[in-house]
């Protein structure tokens, strides 16, 4: 059986492996980074994914969100309705 070892439970800061990235970063991608973190929004989103129906059409991932009332325009976020065929 193969040990596991497992590795930190943070990024480390100073690897370029791990936040290189961020150099390309546009302001909108910085807003991005921060937002993600914020526990309010993860919670929204844990809640606002319960039920949702995931697809891939065209190398394109779609999530269908049910109706829920989560609130992501407090966000920021913007969502698409799409017609069904």
């Amino acid at each position: 059986m193969d040990e596991i070892i497992p590795g930190p439970a943070w990024p480390d800061r100073q690897d370029y492996g791990d936040y290189g990235y961020v150099e390309r970063l546009t302001s909108r991608g910085w807003a991005w980074e921060f937002l993600r973190r914020n526990p309010d929004l993860q919670k929204d989103l844990a809640n606002a994914l319960r039920g949702a129906e995931r697809k891939n059409a065209r190398s394109v991932d779609i999530i269908s969100l049910p109706s829920t009332p989560v609130d992501f325009s407090r966000w920021g976020l913007l969502f698409c309705k799409l017609e069904r065929n």
